[in-house]
């Protein structure tokens, strides 16, 4: 957003950060730059915040290696049923030449 300020500089607010700087019209040098206050976050916050996403991240894990040991097994499954149907069948399968 930009809102004019004084004669020497140009007040500009960031949409990001939202820091407030004061640009030289002419040069398009910073003359003067406000950043907003940040948060203090304590020490035990940030440690236990680590602690809850490591515990979310080894459940994840766990998670995906139980699937894929399931994948595994319902795969063998259905090879094993499909085996079981081509012997029961006594057509052949088709060949690709005579389907022209």
């Amino acid at each position: 957003m930009a809102e004019s300020g004084s004669n020497d500089g140009l007040d500009i607010t960031c949409p990001c950060c939202s820091t407030k700087l004061t640009v030289d019209r002419d040069t398009g040098d910073i003359l003067y730059e406000q950043r907003p206050e940040k948060s203090e976050v304590s020490w035990d916050y940030a440690l236990t915040a680590g602690d809850k996403r490591k515990a979310e991240a080894e459940a994840l894990f766990s998670k995906g290696m139980d699937r894929e040991r399931r994948a595994d097994d319902i795969l063998e499954k259905k090879f094993k049923e499909a085996l079981k149907k081509a012997d029961k069948s006594d057509t052949p399968p088709p060949r690709i030449f005579d389907l022209d």
